[in-house]
């Protein structure tokens, strides 16, 4: 932190966030005089390592842009291309992606995380499957153990971010958690909801409503940043 603290002094209008040695560099692109300028922010950042002593791993650098309009043509269009790329100080250029991980969550261009919710639903269900071929005991102590230390985290980290509105994609988070509680010892036959009440689990879509609550308190009485 001492060390990088000071990256955001080399910028010229360009927005800076850094988490431990992740940074990203946001900027509004309105027309081109934007676009260069943001280019200018990427080699004075360049600069800023070289004086630094901190190499870049300019091999991991990703572009993803949003955008309010619908640019599907536009792409189609010899410039887009050049009018898109930022280079990097060793040459190469950067074009813009349609997804990218930032720190465990999938970033979409646009604007959507239905294919972070995909891969996390995919990752948890293969989880469940291991789980239940490997440990005999179907006990609920054994397997809300489980549960709750493998596979509910997968389903949860950073959901303030990403929690969806599209009931097929709180459906299918949500089937994670009933096929696990339908295989557990005396849950046989019973609906989804008695199976949460005996088992004394909350559905994960209400789990997200409080976590939300619970955030939006705290940015009410300045706990949290509300950026």
């Amino acid at each position: 932190l001492i060390y990088v603290i000071d990256l955001k002094s080399v910028l010229d209008g360009t927005k800076a966030l850094i988490f431990a040695d992740d940074t990203k560099l946001i900027r509004a692109i309105l027309g081109m005089m934007d676009k260069t300028a943001l280019q200018l922010d990427l080699e004075r950042v360049s600069l800023w390592s070289t004086r630094n002593n901190m190499a870049l791993h300019e091999n991991k650098f990703q572009v993803l842009s949003y955008s309010l309009t619908r640019v599907a043509l536009l792409k189609e269009l010899p410039f887009f291309a050049e009018a898109s790329a930022y280079a990097t100080s060793a040459g190469d250029f950067l074009y813009p992606v349609l997804d990218v991980r930032d720190l465990g969550v999938m970033l979409s261009s646009d604007g959507t995380f239905t294919l972070h919710i995909s891969q996390i639903t995919k990752k948890a269900s293969l989880l469940s499957g291991w789980v239940f071929s490997v440990f005999r005991d179907r006990s609920p102590g054994v397997m809300l153990t489980l549960h709750k230390a493998l596979i509910r985290p997968i389903l949860e980290y950073c959901c303030l971010v990403w929690s969806p509105s599209l009931v097929g994609e709180i459906q299918a988070i949500e089937n994670v958690q009933r096929c696990f509680t339908r295989r557990i010892s005396g849950m046989e036959g019973l609906d989804y909801w008695e199976r949460l009440r005996r088992l004394n689990l909350m559905s994960l879509q209400r789990r997200r409503q409080r976590y939300t609550l619970i955030h939006v308190w705290k940015i009410y009485h300045g706990l949290v940043p509300d950026s």
